[in-house]
């Protein structure tokens, strides 16, 4: 009986024994949990709290972003410029202002073309910006500059100032960035070209004035080709003062117009035409003779070509008077080689024209002007 009572007993403390270590894992396991819980808790009150940091940290600096952009924009306005921002690692353009107003074109029409492919609204006659742009990147220098003829939407064309800087990589020190600053200069030009037109023209006809020929003439004198040659023409109106006299001097006026637009479709636009003074005119071209005849066989269709276009009848009620003109040419290097050579060899064909009769041409080397 002893016995079976120490068994009970035994096996009521294995039993409270039992019930302790279930209930204390019952308490770790809800610690635990309680823990993992305050832990998750914890974890995602940080991330809210840094989430919330970045929202800001973004918020202001996209502000401050917008408030820089904003304020570009408004001096691009003010002064009539945008800013052009050309990475070269990939090739990335960001315009900055309102190229709308500026160029005419809306910016969607730039989304997705070719960076330079932008080249191709650039007048490269006046401005070959592919190749100067490529010299200025290979040069090393740092700051760049350049006047442009771009097209507009309108198929007009406007003059553009450029200015910008080249940013390069501190490590490898190859070309990383290009920040240029666009201005729109073409009220500036026009106001220059118009008075260097008026400086330089001759108010009547729109052709070059006495001095301006006579310096245009000279510099190309200096700097003719070596196989090249300079013809110059001396041009004299016939009858004209009998035109002042008769039919008036707006008929005058008349005449002297019309002939400088005629001498314009005689030479091509390279020519240097101008009005020396009262009724006398003259003609700088060039021509590539390849020998003496080609370039004799050119004088005389020109000269041709002159005298019948320049012959013209001007006529007011009963009153008329018939106009043509008398010619002398000459040209560089077979007459001379200087302006004052070749002026006075034109000069004295010229005259060799008028004592003949007028209403023709002579060529210096081909007449006796020189006796």
């Amino acid at each position: 009986e002893k016995a079976q009572i120490t068994e009970n007993h035994i096996h009521r403390k294995e039993k409270t024994d039992d019930m302790w270590q279930n209930l204390t894992r019952t308490q770790v396991i809800a610690v635990s949990a309680r823990t993992a819980t305050a832990f998750v808790i914890a974890g995602l009150v940080v991330l809210a709290v840094v989430l919330c940091a970045g929202i800001v940290f973004l918020g202001l600096r996209y502000k401050k972003v917008y408030e820089v952009k904003e304020r570009y924009d408004l001096i691009a306005a003010q002064s009539e410029c945008i800013w052009l921002d050309y990475t070269f690692s990939p090739q990335h353009l960001v315009v900055t202002g309102s190229i709308g107003q500026f160029t005419g074109f809306d910016m969607l029409d730039f989304m997705g073309v070719e960076v330079y492919d932008i080249y191709n609204w650039v007048n490269e006659d006046i401005t070959p910006i592919r190749s100067t742009v490529r010299s200025f990147f290979d040069s090393g220098e740092q700051y760049f500059k350049t006047d442009l003829l771009i097209r507009r939407l309108d198929d007009t064309y406007a003059w553009y100032a450029l200015t910008g800087t080249l940013v390069k990589h501190e490590k490898t020190g190859r070309n990383k960035r290009f920040v240029v600053r666009m201005e729109n200069i073409d009220s500036k030009m026009t106001q220059e070209k118009e008075l260097t037109e008026k400086a330089e023209n001759d108010q009547l006809t729109g052709i070059l004035n006495k001095k301006t020929m006579e310096e245009r003439v000279k510099a190309q004198l200096e700097h003719r080709a070596g196989s090249g040659n300079l013809i110059f023409f001396m041009i004299d109106l016939d009858n004209f003062k009998d035109v002042n006299d008769t039919l008036g001097h707006v008929y005058g006026d008349k005449v002297l117009t019309e002939a400088a637009e005629k001498l314009k479709q005689v030479f091509p636009a390279k020519a240097l035409i101008g009005r020396l003074g009262g009724d006398e005119f003259s003609v700088c071209a060039s021509f590539d003779a390849f020998d003496l005849d080609n370039l004799t066989e050119y004088m005389t269709q020109k000269g041709d070509k002159l005298c019948d276009i320049l012959k013209e009848e001007y006529v007011s009620g009963d009153k008329s008077v018939q106009v043509s003109a008398s010619i002398g040419i000459a040209s560089a290097p077979v007459d001379g080689e200087d302006f004052l050579t070749i002026y006075q060899k034109a000069d004295k064909a010229l005259y060799l024209s008028k004592r003949s009769g007028k209403n023709r041409y002579n060529l210096f080397q081909h007449s006796a002007a020189d006796e």
